[in-house]
């Protein structure tokens, strides 16, 4: 079965509530993990500047359905759909959904790198995916969903 990695961005509607915006967005990490561990879909979340930069691997009829799901969701704006290609192999294999958000590591370059990302992405987005790639490697502890009693996730 052919893969598919789509690569989309869109601005934030959040505003805190009772959760600070970090907090929603994790918890949007964990929803979009459990959905798409049965959707057999893979991926990372990056959150900076106020913007969403999701990128979605897996079956072709499966992305669609997701990015369509978000397309309609109004914690989202300005949905832009970045790059949509067929893939030998995915890259984020081992994360049903892994997050990268501004603000999470103050000791390390992580804030600059995803605003490096973000402006890369205008200008190269097959390089932005591997520069995305490349900083969730080089973390040392990758936020994503806790296994639900008794079950094993990937990651």
């Amino acid at each position: 079965m052919p893969i598919r990695r789509l690569l989309y961005t869109s601005a934030s509607c959040l505003e805190p509530t009772e959760l600070t915006v970090e907090e929603q967005v994790a918890d949007i990490v964990q929803q979009a993990a459990r959905r798409n561990k049965k959707a057999g879909i893979t991926g990372l979340l990056v959150f900076v500047e106020g913007q969403f930069i999701q990128i979605l691997e897996g079956e072709s009829t499966a992305v669609e359905a997701t990015f369509e799901r978000i397309c309609c969701d109004f914690r989202h704006a300005e949905v832009k759909l970045v790059d949509l290609v067929a893939v030998k192999e995915r890259l984020f294999a081992s994360w049903s959904m892994a997050r990268l958000c501004e603000g999470e590591d103050p000791e390390s370059s992580l804030d600059e790198d995803l605003r490096s990302v973000r402006y890369l992405l205008g200008v190269n987005a097959r390089v932005a995916v591997e520069r995305m790639h490349e900083y969730l490697l080089g973390r040392t502890e990758v936020p994503t969903i806790a296994p639900v009693e008794g079950e094993q996730l990937p990651g």
